[in-house]
């Protein structure tokens, strides 16, 4: 069984496959503790962040570990870790692979951690890696995916080894399921509007309205999901712009079709302003399709049964270019329109709403390079609209 040293008072330096295997001694430990410890506004720094963070000396050991760290790997007392290396700390399974601990086993040459620490010792510079990171805990595994960050400080002559842990294994395992998850959908959806057209086609005429509806139900569940993935990928930094010339009245005249039969649209009227003679802008119709058909679900879901909602495209003033506009009568409250593009806010209540004005505003900006806007007041009621260069 091998003898598990935290200190290196009078003992030999271990062997080790990758990390230097020298510790410090209890006495220098302590004295490092006790010269991060007169900085209280360091330690309540480290305790405001989200993210776990642990303060090393230069041999790896811990000092401090802040409140986070504390809750997410089940340490109740500080103490219990001082002196210890991370590993050994959140009980990695390697940790105590070799006689000199965390750090000096073969599989710690592979460690992010152990990399990352090493790397900003070695240059002072702030490193991040990637650490999959194995735990035992009783009988149980328990595998984490963490971004370490690595930086240097110093205080009183002393440097210290800031790290930086966040485990980003639940946001990846989700984002994964839901590639997986719209891949799949968009196969299955894809095959039930290629048999509610062929339904439709051949319905005997007692079964026409309702085979009409069922392709008009797929349709939309398909284009919803559509959306969905463009405004993932748009968030990621992944969305892809196919630009081409676009007649501005087209595209409205699109996004009102999209609309015939929404629910949103049931006893409220969408008029179309006509205008004829516009000049071609180059975007990409598909995205901009999107960002109307946003812009007018917002407006008759705030129009009463009865109301109208009005959209048209005109000559961008001043300068080059076309603006698409959206016209409801009732107008926003002020304190809801300073937030009206922030994602995931939304007067209606529940979870996952408040998507339709951030993606308006960061797809048609961010990736067709135009401005996305409102005005609105309780004599002019409240338009949005969309500027695009030519």
């Amino acid at each position: 069984m091998i003898e598990r040293r935290i200190y290196g008072d009078g003992a030999e330096a271990a062997k080790t496959a990758f990390a230097p295997a020298e510790r410090a001694t209890r006495a220098e430990v302590e004295a490092a503790i006790a010269g991060f410890v007169e900085q209280p506004l360091l330690r309540a720094l480290l305790d405001a962040t989200s993210s776990s963070v642990l303060v090393l000396n230069r041999e790896r050991q811990i000092l401090v570990g802040n409140a986070v760290l504390m809750a997410t790997f089940g340490v109740d007392d500080v103490r219990r870790i001082e002196g210890l290396r991370p590993g050994e700390a959140l009980g990695c399974i390697h940790a105590w692979a070799c006689p000199g601990g965390c750090g000096t086993a073969p599989q710690c040459s592979v460690c992010g951690a152990v990399l990352a620490v090493l790397e900003s010792q070695q240059t002072g510079a702030c490193v991040e890696r990637e650490c999959l990171l194995t735990v035992q805990r009783g009988d149980r595994i328990e595998a984490h995916e963490l971004s370490v960050r690595a930086s240097q400080l110093e205080i009183g002559g002393r440097t210290y080894t800031i790290v930086g842990l966040t485990d980003v294994g639940p946001e990846r395992r989700r984002s994964a399921l839901e590639r997986v998850f719209l891949h799949d959908i968009s196969n299955t959806i894809g095959a039930l509007v290629n048999l509610s057209r062929v339904i439709a086609a051949v319905a005997p005429p007692d079964l026409g309205d309702a085979s009409r509806r069922l392709e008009v139900l797929t349709h939309r569940l398909q284009r919803e999901i559509s959306d969905h993935r463009v405004l993932n990928q748009a968030e990621n930094g992944t969305l892809e712009v196919a630009c081409a010339p676009v007649e501005p009245a087209a595209v409205l005249e699109t996004a009102a079709e999209l609309l015939a039969d929404h629910p949103v649209a049931r006893n409220r009227r969408l008029e179309v302003l006509p205008r004829d003679g516009l000049p071609r802008v180059v975007s990409d119709e598909s995205l901009l399709v999107r960002i109307l058909v946003n812009m007018m679900k917002n407006a008759l879901e705030a129009t009463p049964e009865g109301g109208t909602v009005r959209a048209w495209a005109e000559p961008a003033s001043p300068g080059p270019g076309c603006v698409w506009s959206v016209w409801s009568e009732r107008p926003i409250e002020p304190r809801v329109a300073l937030q009206i593009f922030k994602r995931s806010f939304s007067t209606k209540p529940g979870r996952g709403r408040g998507l339709g004005t951030f993606s308006m505003k960061l797809i048609g900006e961010r990736y067709l390079g135009g401005a996305v806007g409102f005005t609105s007041d309780t004599d002019t009621g409240t338009t949005f609209t969309i500027r695009l260069p030519p």
